[in-house]
């Protein structure tokens, strides 16, 4: 009896020793990313880009007055605010290459920018392909940032045009490893009517898309004119069927401050803060070259790819950094400044009547946090294909 239960027993010790033995021996056929430790002279260091958007009502046209009237104002902004990355949509038509005072944004960089901080600011080379009666500029801090190239993307009523930098890091004649960003400026068609607009952003996504196989570090920002989360320009940056290549908008996603479907131009309350139109509740006050209400819709966007949402490479979207400049959400239907339904206590009084002054719309602005590359790797940024 016992040598038969030895006959059943022998065989299945025997299998099960052989698959132990297998299962040790078997390599692994996952590969494993092995991140290099720091180079030698590298140096620690995170940083932080103020990135503004901010629709400048005709700035150069003198309907609200001078440039030079207009930039008392501005110096104040550009003081408050200390944009590193920002972009000026809805300047009068100028030609770019000529000097002043016809080069409107040589104004603005001598006449306000560099005279409140000295040497900080340039801007990227404009573009007026389609004949426009106004443009939108790109302004950066030189000592943040590095301009490459202009795009024109899309050349419909105005210029969209995707602006390509690098981070200065201070590790970059060490490591060789380059951290760029893009930013694409948009200053759609206004009006009750989406469906010129709609083709400008769902075009200029198209040839967004047909470019990246997936998005960098990517900014999509601007005055979209949108009056609803419905509008299939609005819905062609923030669906996609590849979610690599799907933007977000902060305050939805990752802020979850609000959620779609939105309706915030009749449902003004429900976004009170993030309106961006209008700073004057009269449209012949302090001139006549904007519009009335109060803040009444929300236009202005700062859309972000998912790279900076998750920190991807070396840059990050600082959560709940996403703030409407000079509104406190208490401006529905009144001025920027006025004491009624409360004081507006969101900055301080100066910067709030240069806002008044300046233009009919607020400001918006993100904040991204830069990390130095020390270890010379980082995740390949997509090729430009076109």
């Amino acid at each position: 009896m016992k040598s038969n239960l030895l006959f059943y027993l022998l065989p299945a010790l025997f299998f099960l020793a052989s698959c132990s033995k297998t299962a040790k021996t078997t390599p692994s056929t996952t590969p494993v990313t092995v991140i290099p430790g720091p180079l030698p002279n590298t140096v620690d260091k995170t940083d932080t880009i103020n990135v503004m958007a901010y629709n400048v009502l005709t700035y150069g046209n003198d309907c609200q007055g001078s440039t030079d009237t207009l930039n008392s104002y501005l110096k104040t902004i550009i003081q408050y605010v200390q944009p590193d990355l920002f972009s000026f949509e809805k300047m009068a038509a100028f030609d770019p290459t000529v000097s002043q005072p016809g080069n409107l944004v040589a104004d603005v960089v001598s006449g306000a920018l560099n005279a409140v901080f000295p040497g900080k600011y340039a801007y990227a080379t404009p573009t007026n392909l389609s004949r426009g009666s106004d443009m939108s500029v790109l302004f950066y801090n030189q000592q943040k940032l590095t301009y490459v190239k202009t795009e024109t993307l899309e050349a419909n009523v105005t210029d969209f045009n995707l602006y390509k930098l690098y981070y200065n890091d201070p590790n970059l004649a060490i490591t060789k490893d380059t951290t760029f960003i893009y930013v694409l400026v948009n200053h759609t068609q206004s009006g009750s009517s989406s469906s010129i607009r709609d083709i400008q952003v769902s075009t200029e996504m198209q040839d967004l898309r047909a470019k990246f196989a997936y998005l960098p570090n990517l900014v999509n920002m601007g005055d979209f004119n949108t009056h609803n989360s419905y509008e299939p320009g609005y819905q062609s940056i923030i669906t996609s069927a590849d979610t690599a290549t799907k933007m977000s908008d902060p305050p939805f996603y990752p802020d979850k401050s609000v959620s779609y479907p939105a309706e915030w131009e009749n449902n003004t309350v429900a976004y009170a803060p993030f309106l961006t139109t209008t700073t004057r509740a009269l449209a012949t006050v302090p001139n006549s070259c904007g519009t009335g209400d109060g803040a009444k819709s929300w236009y202005d966007h700062i859309f972000i790819s998912p790279w900076l949402i998750n920190g991807s490479n070396y840059m990050q979207y600082i959560p709940n950094s996403y703030k409407t400049i000079g509104n406190d959400g208490h401006r529905t239907g009144v001025d920027i400044n006025s004491a009624s339904p409360v004081v507006n206590t969101s900055a301080p009084a100066s910067v709030l009547n240069a806002l008044f002054q300046f233009s009919d719309k607020y400001p918006i602005t993100i904040k991204l946090l830069v990390k130095a590359n020390r270890n010379a790797y980082s995740i390949a940024d997509p090729k430009e294909r076109n």
